[in-house]
């Protein structure tokens, strides 16, 4: 069986994480949320309250790829086709010749040796923001990183696209959960990972609530996870350079897309397309880039 074709099991915590559920068994269930002042900075709001005013908000302000700066979507005259022309600023998706996602045909991939992957996350607690177009986590203070070789990178927040916005051989994947990193020096990466249904998951996940509304925000009170846990145990990789898949759609990011699926239950799955209700921008052309693989245990 090809490997792509293979599916891993999605470890429970990484489920947890995404949907804000992972729990302490002997801990209560409490969760809050909340809507952002629009009007204020995008500086944490540190005065913000939960209904427990006794335990901290972990983040109201969580950064995303886009700057406010017009309205875009994913359907009609705001959607893909017409972002290079909602504003000056979006012209790079019209324009670019890097752009993201892409179909990544296997037969075409070049295998290189490429800079060993090695992920240093650290556990966190789990807010997730509705901001529209995805449900994301930040996790700019958490001191997770990302090191390609010996290039570090800190993790700045993780979020979800259903369905996936790269293929392979054609074919979507039912999710995709995008980990973007920024280096020191300015230099994106963003490690995609490809999620199927499957029922192989032995552990029996609770389902909690995802901010279904946007601009709100549920934060889980269950302890701390870590985001590895939504990583394949194999981390061999396809990697090229790309853009964000969003508006401005920046271009020259280092796109890494790990080459093993992982599964999540088909309910939760189902949950976050509710939700988000078709959040990937279609392929773009490769315009003569070349996809390298790079395989490691």
């Amino acid at each position: 069986m090809n490997r792509y074709d293979s599916r891993t099991v999605f470890s429970s915590s990484l489920l947890l994480c995404l949907a804000l559920g992972c729990s302490q068994p002997a801990a209560p269930d409490k969760t809050a949320s909340a809507k952002p002042d629009k009007t204020a900075s995008t500086e944490p709001d540190k005065s913000a309250s939960t209904s427990d005013a006794d335990v901290p908000v972990h983040h109201y302000f969580l950064k995303e790829e886009t700057p406010p700066l017009a309205a875009w979507s994913y359907k009609g005259a705001t959607g893909p086709a017409h972002w290079g022309s909602l504003n000056p600023a979006y012209r790079m998706a019209a324009d670019g010749k890097q752009q993201s996602p892409i179909d990544i045909e296997l037969p075409q991939v070049e295998p290189k040796q490429l800079p060993e992957l090695r992920f240093d996350y650290n556990p966190e607690t789990v807010a997730a923001m509705n901001n529209g177009h995805t449900i994301e986590h930040n996790s700019d203070e958490s001191g997770s990183k990302l090191h390609i070789g010996d290039q570090s990178y800190q993790l700045e927040q993780f979020h979800v696209h259903t369905p996936s916005e790269h293929l392979i051989n054609g074919k979507h994947a039912d999710m995709e959960v995008h980990f973007v990193h920024k280096s020191a020096q300015g230099e994106v990466a963003v490690v995609a990972v490809m999620v199927n249904k499957g029922e192989h998951d032995p552990i029996q996940i609770p389902t909690y609530s995802l901010p279904s509304k946007t601009d709100e925000l549920v934060v889980s009170y269950r302890g701390v996870h870590n985001p590895i846990d939504f990583l394949p145990k194999e981390r061999s990789y396809l990697a090229y350079r790309g853009s964000f898949t969003t508006p401005p759609c920046t271009e020259d990011v280092r796109w890494i897309v790990l080459s093993t699926p992982v599964e999540a239950k088909p309910e939760l799955i189902d949950q976050f397309a509710a939700i988000l209700k078709g959040n990937n921008r279609p392929v773009q052309p490769l315009n003569g880039r070349q996809v390298s693989e790079e395989k490691q245990p």
